[in-house]
């Protein structure tokens, strides 16, 4: 009886959203090692407040560069703030894109120089918003065996896929 009504629901709702999990990216490993990485030069808009508001910024950084001539290189987001220790209100974010070394932007654009470092690096395969969550666990996971956190800022880059039919590569990089 009970196989009878479990097993509609199971596969009209619970299988569904497995897969579609599973599409975004829910089940595909998450990786870290230590790299070099930088530098990066990057125009920027900063934000205090909610990091989920963070996407946005990112279309006003883009519209602002254009508007200025600036072609855009890959996005970049810099998290300035631990979620864990300053309250939503108070978190500072930088979101922009990676241009040559020598543009100049004009307000309300910044500049910023991240320079070379040795990091760990945690890639991920997985849908824009989904992505960042899977690598910070994994990575808050790996530090809490080493008795230690996730140190700030950290550093977000995220590679579109080349189809629809794949997700893009999360990388979160953590300085040494």
């Amino acid at each position: 009886m009970i196989k009878r009504i479990l097993s509609p629901f199971l596969l009209a709702f619970v299988l569904p959203l497995v897969a579609i999990y599973a599409w975004w990216g829910g089940f595909t490993e998450v990786t870290i090692t230590k790299a070099q990485r930088g530098p990066y030069t990057y125009a920027y808009l900063e934000q205090a407040g909610d990091y989920s508001k963070l996407q946005t910024l990112e279309l006003k950084a883009d519209q602002a560069l254009r508007a200025q001539g600036i072609i855009a290189g890959a996005p970049i987001t810099v998290l300035l703030s631990n979620p864990d220790t300053v309250i939503v209100t108070e978190r500072r974010g930088r979101v922009g894109f990676l241009v040559p070394l020598g543009t100049t932007v004009q307000a309300p654009l910044a500049m910023a120089t991240i320079p070379a470092r040795q990091v760990l690096s945690v890639t991920v395969q997985a849908g824009r918003g989904l992505a960042p969550g899977r690598a910070y666990a994994a990575l808050d996971a790996y530090l809490q065996k080493q008795g230690r956190g996730i140190l700030m800022p950290t550093v977000e880059h995220y590679a579109p896929a080349p189809t629809v039919y794949r997700m893009g590569v999360f990388t979160l990089e953590m300085g040494l």
